[in-house]
């Protein structure tokens, strides 16, 4: 807006000047042509001179001859410096500004005889039309200022309305109603769409607070088990035991309560660990062949009699470089261990099948058990946490390993 009423201004003046030249040309010219063709005496020239002055912005000339002789002038003796007389002569048309006067040089002649005029005016039309252009600029650029700022406002409000009511809905949300969600009509805005992240972002967040709760209600009953167990041997050994082997069983019994409890608290933690965020967790280059006999070693550890075999495909040429994968040792481990346990629990001779290929571009672990398989009713839900598939109440576990097991696989971007 500045710099629109700027422009105004400056082309207005640049106009100004280019017609007050071409005026106060026109004027000298005329005056010259009066003094040198009237039949008038020089004194009488200037009378009429001075009384048109009064009417009308009247040029004011003086007329020198080539040996810069004084032939005419209207202000007396004129003192002009030589160097612009010199410039006069030279060029057929000088002009320069002293003050807010416009100072004209030109040459002339009449009857034969070279001459050369200089004359000098106020623009006081064309000053005065400048100034009410620049207080009419200056008042419009207020007023644009003003009506700009209030629009602004004003539209800014209206813009800012379906915000603030979004602030409104999601300043309600609190752990207590994570089941709010922020609600918009239109549908094909920006708006909707940060809305829509928004309500995106509302139902990870519950989902994750109903997990934690689900969480903590599970682990309170899963733990529950094991030492009320616990508790209740010891009492009923302290109570009803007579002799040392009644002792050593009752023992025996406690500690495996307390093996179990140790194992579902080792099973969380690798649970909580599987769930850090994949930018906390140390990847490094390691071989899968190395991680799957390192699971198979921890899961024959702990059970005597399960059986493993782990195998390459024969119909595959796998190299070294092929089976090296980025990825958090211990984690993958873990995960391997979690498959071959399941599938030797599962089995009913005990024994799990470990087969790596190679599919394309990526390494491929397949391990096969020789149970029953999994009813169809129970496939969508072997990953939930603490979902144990029915029927199978015989079995040692506590429904934690396949979340395991999928959780340390999407960290590594596997399936």
């Amino acid at each position: 807006m500045f710099l629109f009423a700027y422009a105004v201004y400056f082309f207005s003046e640049l106009n100004r000047q280019e017609e007050f030249i071409d005026r106060l040309r026109y004027k000298i010219i005329w005056r010259a042509e009066f003094i040198f063709d009237a039949q008038v005496q020089e004194h009488q020239i200037r009378r009429i001179h001075e009384q048109n002055k009064k009417l009308i912005n009247e040029a004011q000339i003086t007329v020198f001859d080539q040996q810069n002789r004084v032939v005419f002038s209207d202000i007396g003796e004129p003192t002009y410096p030589d160097v612009k007389l010199e410039s006069v002569k030279t060029s057929n048309f000088f002009t320069w500004e002293q003050g807010k006067e416009l100072y004209m040089g030109l040459n002339y002649q009449f009857e034969g005889k070279p001459f050369f005029l200089i004359g000098h005016a106020y623009d006081v039309t064309g000053f005065a039309h400048m100034e009410r252009l620049k207080n009419i600029l200056i008042t419009i650029y207020i007023v644009a200022l003003f009506f700009i700022f209030f629009s602004s406002f004003l539209f800014a409000r209206y813009i800012l309305k379906p915000i603030n009511y979004i602030i409104h809905q999601i300043k309600d949300v609190s752990e207590h109603n994570l089941s709010t969600r922020v609600s918009y009509s239109n549908a094909k805005d920006e708006l909707s769409e940060l809305i829509e992240t928004f309500n995106n972002t509302f139902n990870r967040l519950e989902k994750s607070f109903n997990n934690q709760r689900h969480f903590v209600s599970i682990i309170s009953h899963e733990f529950r088990t094991p030492l009320a167990a616990m508790i209740a041997e010891l009492e009923l050994a302290q109570q009803l035991n007579t002799n040392v082997d009644e002792y050593f069983n009752s023992i025996d019994r406690a500690l495996l309560d307390a093996k179990e409890a140790t194992v579902l608290s080792t099973a969380l933690l690798d649970f909580a660990r599987a769930n850090y965020d994949s930018s906390q967790v140390n990847f490094e280059e390691i071989r899968l062949d190395e991680i799957l006999l390192e699971a198979k070693l921890v899961v024959l550890e702990k059970n005597k009699d399960y059986r493993v075999s782990i195998s390459f495909d024969a119909n595959a040429a796998i190299d070294e470089e092929e089976i090296l994968v980025s990825a958090n040792a211990y984690l993958l481990k873990v995960a391997f261990a979690n498959l071959i346990e399941n599938a030797c629990k599962y089995s009913a001779d005990r024994h799990a099948q470990v087969l790596l290929s190679r599919n394309k571009t990526i390494a491929q672990v397949q391990v096969i058990d020789h149970g029953i398989g999994i009813d169809s009713k129970d496939i969508p839900h072997i990953f939930d946490l603490f979902y144990r598939v029915a029927g199978t109440p015989s079995k040692e576990g506590h429904g934690i390993g396949l979340s395991i097991v999928q959780r340390i696989i999407e960290m590594h971007q596997g399936n």
